[in-house]
C-alpha cells in the first residue's frame, strides 16, 4: 500500500543544522526538529507514525581503548515510542536501538544502507517540535539507560549521519510494528525477566509479555510475523570456517506455515514447524575482530496469537542445525545485539521453508541424494501441506521466492563465486528456457546467489525472483541446482553446501479467473 511519507537527514558534521554534542561524540542532540514540516499534511491526518532507517554512515577519526569499544549501538530518544521491549533498557520506553556499527581506528568510515523493510519503529504524535537525542552503547553496557552515552575512558567516536523515513501507521492496514531488542550478554538476566543456560547457548523468557510488546495492535489481529533485521557481535576467537556460523533458533510462539530441516537423519526428512531458524551470526576468528550488519534480509516467520504471555526460548545452533553451537564461550561472551521486529499479517499469509543438503550422500537414501560436487541435491518427501498449513487449501496458485542464503565460509571461491539457483519438484507455471528444444521447462530459476563472505556468510545480495506454481501433491521431492555463471570454469568448492530459506505466499484470483476456472474445469452437477 502506498502512503504519504517524510524524509529527515541528520548529521553531526552539519553546519547548517548543528547539533549539541559532547567531546567524545557519544551523546548528541538535534534540537527543534519540526515534525509537521517533515511529514507535511500527514502530520494532521494521523495519530501514529513509524520511523524507518534508510541508511547510516560514520566518518572521521576514532580513538579506542579496546577493539570491543568499537562495536557500538546508536540509541535514539525524543519521540514517544510505542511497542518496545529493549533488553538493555527494559524499564525505559525512552530509548530505542536504531543502528549498529563496527568502527576501528584503521576503518572509521562505515556506510550502511538498509534493505530490510521490516525495520520500523512506531511512535505516537506528540509535540510538533521535538529534540532528538542519540547516545552510544557498547557490548559492556549492561546497566541500562544510566550508562547510555558514557563510554569507558579513552574512547571517542566519529561523526555520524542518519537518513530517516517517516510514514503514517494505519491500524489494520499498514506499518503497525513492534521492536524486540535482544542482548546476548549473560550479565543481563533478572532485569529483563530471563534465564541463560550455563553454556550460554539457551536464553529463556518464561513469561514474555507479547501483549505489552505489541500493545497497540495485539488485540486487533490473529496472525503476526517476526523478522530479524540487524545484529552486531564481538569476535570470540579460535573457530574457523563453517564452525564460526551460529544459527539462532526460536521456540515458544505459535509458529505456523513454517518447516525447518533440523536433522541429518538419512532415513527420512526431519522437519520441525515449532523451531524455525530466524537468523545467524558469523563469529570472527579473532577476539579483536567484530561484526556489525544492518542490511540482513532473513525470512520472516509467521505465528498465530496464542496467549498474552509466552515461554520464549532462543537457542544457538550449529551451521547444519543439528546440535548446540560447538564452542565453549569464555569470559563474558557471547556479546552482541539483535533487532527483531514483530508485525501483523495484513491479508497475505506467508510460509517459510528452511532446507539444506547436510546429511545427504552420493548414494540415494530416504533423505535424498547429492552429487559429488554439491552442484545438485534432492530432498525427499517435503510436506507442502505442512509448510503452508493455514493456506494450502485456500489457494490454487502460490508464489515462491528465495529469501535467505546462509553460505559456507570455509573456502573462498574466486571463479564462479556467484551462481544461478534453480529448483525442480513443484508444478511451476510459465517457465521458459530457450536452451531447451520446446522452450518450456519445469525447472524454475529462483535467483542469483553470491557465495562466501569474509565475516558474514552471503545472505544479503540475493537476486530473489518471484516464481509461481500450481498447488499439486502434498508431498514433493525438491531438487536444487547451481548453474555456472562463468561457463567453462568449474566450481572449486561445493556451492550448494548452504542453508536456503524460501518464502511462499498465496496468489489471489480475481473474479473473472475464478469464474473461468469453474466453467472450464469444475465437473457438471
Amino acid at each position: 500500500m502506498l502512503s504519504e511519507s517524510g524524509s529527515l537527514i541528520l548529521s553531526t558534521s552539519s553546519t547548517t543544522n548543528p547539533c549539541t554534542i559532547n567531546a567524545t561524540k557519544s551523546d548528541f542532540t538535534f534540537s527543534n526538529i519540526n515534525m509537521r514540516n517533515v511529514l507535511g499534511a500527514a502530520w494532521d491526518k494521523y495519530e501514529m507514525f513509524t520511523m524507518k532507517v534508510a541508511s547510516v554512515a560514520t566518518a572521521g577519526t576514532v580513538t579506542l581503548s579496546s577493539s570491543t569499544n568499537g562495536i557500538i549501538c546508536y540509541n535514539m530518544a525524543g519521540l514517544t515510542w510505542e511497542n518496545l521491549h529493549y533488553d538493555t533498557a527494559y524499564m525505559s520506553q525512552q530509548f530505542v536501538a536504531i543502528a549498529v556499527v563496527a568502527v576501528s581506528t584503521s576503518a572509521p568510515n562505515v556506510n550502511q544502507y538498509i534493505t530490510n523493510t521490516g525495520q520500523s519503529y512506531n511512535f505516537r504524535k506528540c509535540s510538533d517540535i521535538v529534540d532528538l537525542n542519540f547516545t552510544i552503547t557498547n557490548q559492556d553496557d549492561t546497566s541500562g539507560p544510566s550508562t547510555f552515552g558514557v563510554p569507558p575512558a579513552g574512547n571517542s567516536y566519529p561523526n555520524v549521519a542518519f537518513h530517516l523515513v517517516f510514514e503514517p501507521v494505519i491500524p489494520g492496514e499498514m506499518n503497525e510494528c513492534a521492536f524486540f531488542g535482544f542482548n546476548m550478554s549473560s550479565l543481563i538476566t533478572s532485569q529483563v525477566g530471563r534465564t541463560v543456560s550455563s553454556d550460554r547457548k539457551e536464553y529463556n523468557y518464561p513469561a514474555f509479555d507479547m501483549r505489552r510488546l505489541c500493545r497497540n495492535f495485539w488485540d486487533k489481529h490473529e496472525d503476526f510475523e517476526i523478522q530479524w533485521a540487524f545484529n552486531n557481535n564481538l569476535g570470540i576467537g579460535t573457530l574457523s570456517g563453517n564452525a564460526r556460523i551460529c544459527l539462532f533458533q526460536m521456540n515458544g510462539l505459535n509458529f505456523v506455515n513454517s518447516a525447518t530441516k533440523n536433522s541429518n537423519n538419512t532415513d527420512r526428512l526431519g522437519m520441525t514447524t515449532e523451531s524455525p531458524i530466524v537468523g545467524q551470526i558469523s563469529f570472527s576468528t579473532s577476539g579483536a575482530n567484530h561484526v556489525s550488519l544492518m542490511y540482513a534480509n532473513y525470512a520472516p516467520i509467521q505465528f498465530k496469537k496464542d496467549g498474552d504471555n509466552v515461554n520464549l526460548t532462543i537457542n544457538l545452533k550449529t551451521f547444519d542445525n543439528t546440535a548446540p553451537f560447538a564452542f565453549t564461550f569464555t569470559s563474558s561472551n557471547p556479546r552482541g545485539t539483535i533487532g527483531f521486529f514483530i508485525k501483523p499479517i495484513y491479508k497475505m499469509e506467508k510460509a517459510t521453508l528452511f532446507i539444506n543438503p547436510f546429511g545427504l550422500t552420493t548414494s540415494q537414501t530416504g533423505l535424498g541424494v547429492i552429487n559429488a560436487g554439491a552442484t545438485e541435491f534432492t530432498l525427499n518427501n517435503i510436506n507442502m501441506r505442512q509448510v503452508c498449513r493455514s493456506m494450502w487449501d485456500k489457494y490454487k496458485k502460490f508464489n515462491i521466492f528465495l529469501t535467505t542464503v546462509i553460505s559456507q565460509i570455509a573456502t573462498i571461491q574466486v571463479a564462479n563465486g556467484s551462481y544461478i539457483l534453480q529448483m525442480e519438484g513443484l508444478n511451476f507455471i510459465n517457465q521458459t528456457a530457450y536452451i531447451t528444444g520446446t522452450g518450456q521447462t519445469q525447472t524454475a530459476t529462483l535467483g542469483t546467489v553470491a557465495m562466501y563472505g569474509s565475516f558474514q556468510p552471503s545472505n544479503t545480495y540475493q537476486s530473489a525472483l518471484v516464481t509461481s506454481f500450481n498447488r499439486d501433491q502434498d508431498f514433493v521431492n525438491l531438487t536444487l541446482r547451481a548453474v555456472l555463471l562463468a561457463p567453462g570454469t568449474a566450481f572449486t568448492s561445493n556451492p550448494l553446501n548452504c542453508n536456503f530459506a524460501f518464502t511462499i505466499v498465496g496468489c489471489e484470483e480475481d473474479e473473472d479467473q475464478a469464474k473461468q476456472f469453474k466453467e472450464n474445469w469444475m465437473p457438471i452437477a
